[in-house]
């Protein structure tokens, strides 16, 4: 009888440890999944990233910034009259 225990013993062992394979199988499979998506998001957050500079750079040019403050502010170059030289 002592024979048939241990071999009860040792089934429920490999029975045990083929079960923790494919938990850790099935958590390695969902892991890499969201692994890929953190990636997509990543490289979707860099061309983004990429847009925001160009669009500041553009926006940012020094005949884009007159423009925007002869049109929306209303502003113009003071006449020579207006100058004022601090010594």
């Amino acid at each position: 009888m002592p024979g048939v225990y241990g071999v009860l013993l040792l089934l429920a062992f490999v029975i045990g440890s083929a079960l923790s394979v494919i938990y850790v199988k099935h958590e390695s499979r969902v892991l890499f999944s969201e692994l890929r998506n953190v990636q997509k998001k990543q490289d979707q957050e860099i061309i983004e990233w990429g847009q925001l500079q160009l669009q500041n750079s553009t926006l940012a040019t020094h005949s884009n910034v007159e423009s925007h403050a002869r049109k929306t502010l209303k502003m113009k170059l003071p006449k020579t009259i207006q100058l004022v030289r601090l010594p």
